[in-house]
């Protein structure tokens, strides 16, 4: 387990839920923000027509800024946690789409968080009790993580349709972090690809 100010801008954290039943993975994206891959879009709100470049909500400097400029809260938006960092931007996703812009509060739920670990040798990565937790496979630069994962949030259908065992948050997680396509530690994986310039 990790706590929260140790986790940096690119970090690939996740959370146990269920009394350790299950993890979600997302994209720590700096200033309390994660991008993960959800299913529950009831959770979830949409902005219709909103553009994410002039909105404010992603800085096209480079920097990996993502301030939070919504003129309005989000209405019916609830926090799992009951303290929502950023009513502002949390749950936000495009149409149609299961990436979602959370607060690291609502992210993380009252759970304990970790840290996804990568460029484990490959005996430590196929250890049945560290799948899930921990991969082989090199990780990107953070700040092409951190691209990946607005990429996908920006776009329509970011990372395909939520699925269980071939397209899930650990998944979207594993894609940003690569710009591969891993298979989970859990199931296996398939997904879109985003390519980030």
């Amino acid at each position: 387990m990790v706590h929260r100010d140790e986790i940096k801008p690119g970090d690939h954290i996740f959370v146990w839920r269920a009394r350790f039943t299950y993890t979600h993975h997302g994209i720590y994206v700096g200033e309390n923000k994660v991008i993960h891959l959800t299913s529950d879009q009831a959770k979830a709100t949409s902005f219709f027509g909103l553009n994410l470049s002039s909105s404010g909500l992603f800085s096209s400097s480079g920097s990996n800024s993502t301030g939070c400029e919504f003129s309005k809260p989000i209405s019916g938006h609830s926090c799992g946690s009951g303290s929502c960092l950023c009513t502002y931007y949390c749950g936000y996703h495009q149409p149609g789409s299961g990436v979602t812009i959370s607060c690291l509060n609502c992210f993380i739920e009252d759970c304990p968080l970790s840290l996804y670990l990568y460029g484990e040798s490959e005996g430590m990565a196929s250890l049945v009790f560290l799948r899930g937790t921990c991969t082989s496979a090199p990780s990107d630069p953070p700040q092409d993580v951190i691209n990946r994962a607005i990429c996908l949030l920006k776009q329509s259908n970011g990372s395909g349709n939520y699925n269980l065992l071939s397209n899930n948050c650990e998944n979207f997680a594993l894609y940003c972090k690569t710009g591969r396509m891993i298979p989970s530690g859990q199931v296996s994986q398939k997904a879109s690809l985003c390519i980030v310039v």
